[in-house]
């Protein structure tokens, strides 16, 4: 999904720590092990979805895909799908966006009408996606996160809502800005997304990690190589062997003023 400046709030990744679920689904308290805890995932992937499948004219923030500023944002979550804990995590990080975009997320309940869905699917269209901008509204379901449960970190949960309600505002893969200039060996880059877990297209591909966009028609602030919209780029994914973006976890300075331009008033 695209969205307009590089603002580029582009990154996410993901971590993992632990905390337990009982048998009926519902959350214990978030016990905080450290020897539970996990590594941060290199192996980050999002999917941005346009309703016309590929990107739009403009990058990073198109500007025919913002929201109206001020708008209060209504989203409800599938019913069934997520424990309150999960449910609460999402709230709070997506909120954390309003902080600097002129826009208010208004969670409501499960039956009521909202501008968009939020799931928790694991199979089928799993991993974690989001429509971007205004092209969420009215779909059955506009954002997934595949990987959550009550085991997740904060720090997981924090980095990919951030990301995924990005690209709800209208940003898209930061490292798709025209400034970024990675050296990319496709090969590997490739190799490896056609593979487990992804298994995705080369167009898929292309879209997601690949796609440089252009300038004219693009809403651009300078390349932020640490955006929360960055894909992680191991070493092994460029021909000068070198890392780029390789844990992004949080908003930064870069993709909050790109908020405080295109979403003014905050």
């Amino acid at each position: 999904m695209k969205t307009t400046n590089l603002l580029l709030i582009s990154l996410a990744l993901l971590a993992a720590t632990g905390c337990k679920k009982n048998n009926n689904n519902e959350e214990n308290v978030p016990q905080k092990d450290a020897a539970a805890k996990e590594t941060l995932f290199a192996d980050f992937s999002c999917q941005m979805k346009t309703i016309t499948g590929g990107p739009v004219t403009e990058s990073w923030g198109p500007n025919n895909k913002l929201w109206t500023n001020g708008r209060t944002i209504k989203v409800r979550f599938i019913s069934g799908e997520g424990t309150s804990f999960v449910r609460g995590k999402v709230q709070q990080y997506a909120k954390s966006w309003e902080s600097s975009a002129n826009v208010t997320f208004q969670f409501v309940a499960d039956n009521a009408a909202a501008d968009l869905t939020v799931g928790f699917k694991h199979n089928g269209d799993g991993g974690s996606w989001a429509y971007v901008g205004i092209d969420g509204r009215g779909q059955s379901q506009s954002v997934n996160f595949g990987w959550f449960d009550n085991n997740t970190s904060d720090e997981e949960f924090r980095r990919t809502t951030t990301h995924e309600f990005g690209h709800v505002l209208g940003l898209q893969h930061e490292q798709a800005h025209p400034d970024a200039n990675i050296p990319w060996n496709k090969d590997a880059v490739y190799a490896y997304y056609e593979g487990a877990p992804n298994f995705w297209t080369k167009d898929q591909i292309d879209f997601n990690v690949l796609w440089v966009g252009p300038r004219t028609g693009s809403n651009l602030l300078t390349y932020d190589k640490s955006s929360i919209m960055h894909y992680p780029v191991p070493a092994r994914f460029t021909t000068n062997n070198v890392a780029i973006a390789a844990n992004n976890t949080t908003i930064t300075a870069t993709d909050a003023a790109y908020m405080k331009k295109y979403y003014p008033g905050r």
